[in-house]
């Protein structure tokens, strides 16, 4: 049972929360015991699709579905870097791009219904911070991500992704996004094309990506590049105290 204290979810919502990672093998009474004993409000918890009867004892203790996520891999890394069109060009972000990628991701996120939007008892606009200051985050923090990509247009930062190590032989790409303006060109698959290559480069065999299961454009694209679905989770919310 993977369960910790999330400062940062504290400090937006105002509320104590937990993160869980569970597995098939987990007991919903145990993470309940778990969380009553340090004062939890807010659970978030993330479990395989596949753990039935976890799920049936979550949802029976007051927890609710807020999303289910998909995970594409592919296990063979394309060796091309990705080619741009006419006028754009790649480069690795830093610290100082952190604010402009904040804003790129606020742009891109805009309309996006996450597991935080889903949760009726969250503030919107601050759920739509989730995403941006995840973004700006990963520029600055190499235990945030371990490489932020960025396709730039006259000197402005408008796609990026952010890339994590997740253990040999395998990294993520995290969070992608692509300006409204500069859509319908091709960018997103060449970030994906483009972080396969950073991969190669960095001696990664593997890549996995994830989305909301109704997100079925993206889908599409790593069908085309050769990516598998490979595991599937749901997020759960559950809420505890006053502030339920």
């Amino acid at each position: 049972m993977d369960l910790s204290l999330s400062p940062l979810d504290l400090e937006r919502f105002g509320v104590t929360t937990a993160k869980a990672a569970l597995t098939a093998d987990d007991q919903a009474p145990a993470v309940t015991a778990w969380c009553r004993a340090h004062a939890v409000q807010m659970l978030i918890a993330r479990v395989p699709t596949c753990a039935v009867t976890l799920v049936q004892q979550l949802e029976q203790g007051g927890a609710f579905l807020t999303d289910t996520l998909l995970y594409y891999s592919r296990k063979q890394l394309s060796e091309q870097p990705a080619v741009l069109p006419d006028g754009y060009r790649w480069r690795l972000a830093n610290a100082a791009d952190a604010d402009a990628v904040a804003t790129l991701a606020a742009l891109t996120f805009t309309g996006y219904a996450g597991h935080y939007h889903a949760d009726p008892r969250l503030d919107r606009a601050t759920a739509d911070l989730v995403y941006s200051d995840w973004a700006a985050n990963s520029c600055r923090h190499p235990a945030v991500a371990d490489a932020v990509l960025l396709i730039e247009h006259d000197g402005q930062p408008v796609a990026f992704a952010t890339l994590k190590d997740r253990g040999a032989p395998l990294f993520e790409g995290v969070l992608f996004g692509v300006h409204p303006s500069h859509q319908g060109r091709g960018l997103y698959q060449a970030l994906m094309q483009q972080a396969q290559h950073w991969g190669r480069e960095h001696g990664f065999g593997a890549m996995t990506v994830s989305t909301q299961v109704v997100n079925l454009a993206v889908q599409k694209v790593w069908c085309r590049l050769g990516f598998e679905p490979s595991s599937s989770y749901y997020t759960f919310h559950q809420w505890w105290g006053d502030a339920a």
